[in-house]
């Protein structure tokens, strides 16, 4: 089953259940999905680990970022083989109230420099950034954030009503 699908030129990524069962991890139950990449009828699966979704294509094309129950994956276009960026994972020091760390949502800036994405504990969201490059967390929001987009310039990021203008690199 096609889950969701993301395009640039002829380049497409396509989420879809693999028809493995779900997993079950501590509170976090991650659906099995994989992500294919390629052109026309040419696609192959990339190696994004358990539950790879929400794969979006960098402004100009040559990269692919995707969420997986492992974290934050940035691929070259044209590779399976990608870089696991940031974990999803509990910080050191997280309230135990809260079980498991998921992402969702990857969304390039308009330059291609930052990645941000939408975090869940299973008790709230919120938003965080990271460069594409290294995976360093870049920015962080408030929690009680469940969606968000990139303005007109590099560094605005819009948290609903709230713009939040990032610092230069």
């Amino acid at each position: 089953t096609l889950i969701n699908e993301e395009r640039y030129g002829s380049q497409v990524a396509l989420c879809a259940d693999t028809g493995e069962p779900a997993v079950q991890e501590g509170a976090k139950r991650i659906q099995a999905t994989g992500v294919w990449v390629g052109e026309g009828s040419n696609l192959r699966r990339i190696q994004a680990g358990l539950g790879a979704y929400d794969p979006t294509w960098s402004p100009d094309g040559c990269r692919l970022a995707v969420a997986s129950a492992e974290g934050l994956w940035v691929f070259p276009a044209g590779s399976a083989e990608g870089s696991l960026r940031a974990r999803a994972r509990l910080p050191f020091g997280e309230p135990m109230e809260f079980t498991y760390r998921a992402f969702s949502h990857p969304r390039w800036s308009p330059d291609g420099m930052l990645v941000a994405l939408l975090v869940t504990n299973g008790g709230t969201s919120w938003v965080e950034v990271f460069e594409a490059a290294t995976g360093r967390l870049f920015y962080t929001s408030p929690p009680e954030h469940y969606s968000f987009s990139w303005g007109s310039g590099s560094r605005e990021l819009k948290l609903g009503a709230t713009e939040v203008n990032l610092p230069r690199q």
